[in-house]
């Protein structure tokens, strides 16, 4: 038989392994609401930030007139005269005024799905201002649209024109989020990317510049330059990597507490 400091022992350590087994399980759940917690904050703090700064309704942009037969025949030969040059492997260049882009966009059918959604106002040495409005589905109450002005930049990025936002000014007045100012290209641009049949002449681009309000684009094959976007993306990585400290914790403490409770269940069958 048992002594009592056996038994005294044994109920000890039993005791402790309950204390444990607790434990871990109260950090488990302190861990889950603290999730669900910052997951309601994050979604009605996203939610309300685009209600501010998007409408119900779209309010379309100004097309151009493509009435004026010989401006139309004039930048159809320039877009050709250069598609030539750089199917030919030679260096091209092509100017556009903030006419000509509203002119294309409105006359060229690779580009009909900016009509009514984008018409540049200006060009200056820092800019493409333009006029945008464009669907946004942020995953709640349906569709809703930005309707207000771009300040554009425009970069080479996989070998086509790549428009950064620098700065959105909605009509209603609100200020947009940085993350949403970073996912406008995104949305806006996709399509134009993504285009196939276009890759040949617009995904072999090496540089674009803006001055004295004429956009200034450039091909040349012989380029080595790879150019890079250069995005601050040091806040998201930390984020990232605690996200992903915080899942690993988690998932560890979640283990530990199954071993523990099959542990504690096979001596309790073996007691009984």
């Amino acid at each position: 038989p048992e002594s009592a400091q056996e038994i005294e022992e044994e109920s000890t350590q039993n005791n402790s392994n309950h204390i444990a087994g607790c434990g871990i399980f109260l950090v488990i759940l302190a861990m889950v609401v603290f999730l669900v917690s910052v997951s309601v904050y994050s979604y009605f703090d996203h939610k309300n930030a685009f209600v501010k700064f998007s409408e119900v309704s779209i309010t379309p942009t100004e097309l151009a007139t493509t009435s004026d037969a010989s401006a139309v025949s004039a930048l159809s030969k320039k877009f050709s005269d250069f598609g030539s040059l750089v199917k030919d492997k030679k260096q091209a260049t092509m100017d556009l005024t903030a006419d000509e882009i509203n002119l294309a966009i409105a006359h060229f059918e690779k580009l009909a799905e900016f009509k009514n959604t984008l018409y540049v106002t200006a060009i200056t040495d820092k800019h493409i201002e333009a006029r945008s409005s464009f669907p946004i589905n942020a995953g709640f109450d349906g569709v809703r649209h930005f309707n207000g002005k771009l300040m554009l930049k425009p970069v080479i990025a996989q070998g086509s024109i790549f428009p950064i936002v620098d700065k959105a000014e909605a009509d209603t007045g609100e200020g947009v989020p940085e993350k949403v100012l970073q996912a406008i290209p995104v949305l806006m641009f996709a399509g134009y990317r993504n285009d196939e049949s276009i890759q040949n002449v617009f995904h072999k681009l090496t540089k674009v510049e803006i001055s004295n309000g004429i956009l200034h684009i450039t091909s040349n094959p012989t380029s080595t330059a790879t150019p890079i976007i250069e995005l601050d993306v040091a806040e998201e990585t930390t984020v990232g990597f605690q996200l992903f400290g915080l899942l690993t914790f988690i998932f560890v403490t979640t283990i530990a507490f199954a071993l523990w409770f099959s542990k504690y269940r096979k001596k309790q069958r073996t007691a009984e």
